[in-house]
């Protein structure tokens, strides 16, 4: 691992609108405000804004790096922008007015000219947003020398360490710890990214770092649980969210000799919430001592004073070790999955990471609010979709179903299944045409706030309505009862599914046998389009739900007719020449946007389209297409937007899981292998994109269903007798 020459703080000053004079040392700053980088400015009080707006920050150095290059990283930027140091310009990215243009996926990276850095320093940023989330909001941040910046901006090819964050989450709380800076940059006090559309949820600390003369030597998860697991040379430390008391605490863990860690302590800088901390010391053999410190908070919503004592009496009165029972906990979870035969070591490593990642992100029982429990986020924490997509749970569930966890499959379909929705039955936009889905309906067309609550994300052209997950809502949970046997689960939702699920899924059938345009699989927002994705898995699910009816002595004619009508509208629209499946019905030529869309391979994983020459004709043109290089997997659909074109690892996983399906496993072990190298360097958490030049990780991390759950399905497939 490579450190940093100069860690910058993450806590600028910040404001909306234009003035040139922004960019000078000393300016009157009393009307700014304070705001954590990186981090899109609407999340921290500026919803909805575009536009221009200002960074600030002053920083010292101590020590001065000498006569060596420096350049100074600052994320990325949404969309484009000017950067400063003292007053000077030293870079810009993208185009600001009067014809912008966005570089919002790009790292900057911006040399230092020479003698410029200073004992004390001033960088200011001119930020222009054309829309949507802007600001500094991912990304790579701090002081670099040549060998660190030659690393980050043209690492060695192959698989290679490129993540430097790792999380703990209960269910309850999530911490995010930054390898590089050696500190917890947030603790929230929930998983989940919203309460609801005005109001996202604040860490209650962030900077939380311990105060010592050593730095760490190794960073890691403890035998893949949530347990982070940080070594320095003569004592050790240990942080988790507890899943054994299921609370709202963040522990820390010093083992060591007590004249060592007896004396460090924790500084760290509160937000919104009152701090709840608290600390006990247990003897254990010789001089060791385990030194507790817990990190809690009170708010409008909890009042965690008292929990925080009681952990306190626990940690003193308890016959067995706390971080024992931790790794026993999870350890338990491993016991009660299922794991195929034949894993190697490595595999087994990300699997039990996978099952780790997932449970991690399933709201427990001890939320506050009733309606958000069960729910699997897309993206734990500093994941930017650490939010409850639809779609995404549907990998959750094919992975935890395929692992046999029916226990938590069974809570995330109880969570849809109760959660508010129905909001869009009716819309009807601008152009006076109402996308809604027209009938009561119960999956959302989107996604879900935190609380519970059905949400459609919005941009200028209006709602995401997006149908796929009707159809995958079905087909998972015909995989759950028939995996499981739970015949009681299925007599208590199987009327309310086929009305609510189905029967509104039918109704969304167009004349020509696909289903009506809807925003896609990619949020493409209205009009929409016909996106071969949506139809694929509205007919896959309406198979397999009209399968499990008849299994269990109902009617399914009407499902299993609607399942065939959709496979002959896709049969009839979307392949094109008898070779191959186009991303949706509209495209008309092989150089338009999305024309080549590689969600059409659950059309083969979800058995819709069971023709092996079809498939491998199919795979042959989007290998010409859509494949990185030969010895990586898939951008998502064409086009030249970076983050479309970046290799989508769930793409990877899906079309392996169709490989298997049609007898070439050389060719699937050959994506699983490279994706599995990739996570070994990186806590074995699986990212949402590999870079598409670099293959580095991008994107939202860790993944959740896109990353985890894909991989838990995809290796049960692959080991399958």
């Amino acid at each position: 691992m490579l450190s940093q020459t100069i860690v910058l703080p993450d806590n600028w000053l910040f404001r909306t609108g234009d003035d040139p004079s922004y960019k000078e040392i000393s300016i009157d700053e009393s009307g700014w405000v304070n705001i954590n980088v990186p981090g899109n400015w609407e999340d921290q009080g500026f919803p909805e804004y575009d536009g221009y707006a200002w960074y600030r920050l002053h920083f010292n150095i101590t020590e001065h790096p000498g006569d060596q290059p420096l350049y100074l990283f600052l994320g990325k930027i949404d969309d484009a922008d000017e950067t400063y140091l003292n007053g000077v310009k030293i870079g810009s990215s993208g185009k600001l007015p009067p014809e912008p243009l966005t570089a919002w996926n790009d790292q900057r990276a911006y040399k230092i000219p020479n003698e410029l850095l200073q004992k004390e320093n001033t960088i200011a940023i001119r930020v222009y947003d054309i829309f949507s989330p802007g600001g500094i909001h991912s990304g790579l941040i701090g002081i670099l020398n040549q060998q660190e910046y030659e690393y980050e901006m043209n690492p060695p090819e192959g698989a290679k360490k490129s993540y430097y964050q790792i999380t703990t989450a209960n269910g309850l709380i999530a911490a995010v710890y930054n390898e590089r800076r050696n500190e917890f940059e947030n603790v929230f006090p929930h998983i989940f990214k919203f309460y609801d559309l005005e109001k996202p949820v604040s860490p209650f600390i962030k900077s939380l770092k311990l105060v010592c003369n050593q730095k760490p030597v190794s960073v890691k998860y403890l035998d893949n649980t949530h347990i982070i697991n940080v070594d320095y040379n003569n004592f050790n430390v240990k942080y988790f969210a507890p899943f054994v008391a299921n609370e709202k605490i963040l522990y820390a863990v010093l083992t060591g000799k007590e004249s060592e860690v007896g004396k460090y302590f924790f500084s760290y800088r509160k937000v919104n919430a009152e701090i709840l901390v608290d600390s006990v010391t247990i003897k254990k053999n010789g001089d060791q001592i385990e030194k507790y410190f817990l990190f809690s908070f009170n708010d409008s919503l909890h009042n965690n004073t008292e929990v925080i004592k009681k952990a306190v009496e626990r940690i003193k009165n308890s016959k067995s070790d706390i971080v024992d029972d931790e790794l026993k906990f999870m350890k338990d979870v491993f016991a009660r999955a299922t794991f195929p035969d034949g894993l190697s070591v490595d595999e087994k490593n990300l699997y039990e990471q996978s099952i780790t990642v997932l449970k991690m992100a399933q709201v427990t029982e001890n939320e506050i609010f009733p309606k958000a429990k069960g729910q699997v986020l897309a993206s734990l924490p500093p994941g930017v979709w650490s939010i409850t997509w639809l779609r995404d749970g549907m990998y959750s569930l094919l992975g935890l179903n395929a692992a046999g966890l029916y226990e938590e499959s069974k809570k995330l379909l109880s969570f849809y299944l109760n959660a508010e929705s129905n909001f869009y039955k009716n819309f009807i936009w601008e152009d006076g045409k109402d996308y809604g889905v027209g009938v009561d309906y119960q999956i959302s067309v989107t996604r879900y706030f935190g609380i519970g609550k059905e949400e459609s994300d919005f941009n200028d052209q209006g709602p995401n309505i997006e149908l796929d997950g009707f159809g995958f809502f079905l087909y998972t949970f015909s995989d759950y009862i028939n995996k499981s046997g739970d015949k009681k689960f299925f007599d208590e939702n199987y009327k309310f599914i086929s009305e609510k699920v189905a029967d509104a899924l039918i109704h969304c059938i167009a004349d020509n046998d696909l289903i009506r345009i809807d925003s896609g699989p990619w949020e493409r927002h209205l009009p929409g389009k016909q996106y071969t994705y949506t139809s694929c898995t509205a007919a896959a699910g309406l198979k397999a739900y009209s399968e499990l009816l008849k299994k269990m002595g109902i009617d399914s004619k009407k499902y299993f007719e609607a399942s065939e009508r959709i496979t002959k509208g896709i049969k009839n629209n979307l392949i094109v020449d008898g070779k191959y499946l186009k991303g949706n019905a509209e495209g008309k030529s092989n150089k338009e946007y999305e024309y080549y869309d590689a969600g059409m391979i659950e059309a083969f994983t979800l058995d819709v389209l069971n023709d092996k020459d079809l498939f491998i004709t199919n795979m042959a043109e989007y290998d010409d297409t859509l494949k990185v290089d030969e010895n990586r997997g898939y951008s998502r659909v064409s086009g030249v937007d970076s983050y479309d074109i970046n290799e989508w690892v769930l793409i990877d996983f899906r079309t392996a899981a169709a490989h298997i399906k049609f007898g070439q496993k050389d060719k699937a072990k050959k994506l699983i292998d490279w994706v599995i190298s990739q996570a070994k360097l990186n806590f074995n958490l699986l990212p949402e994109l590999f870079e598409y030049n670099n293959a580095t990780y991008d994107g939202a991390i860790p993944m959740v269903g896109f990353g985890a759950g894909a991989y838990l399905k995809t290796i049960n497939d692959f080991y399958k007798k």
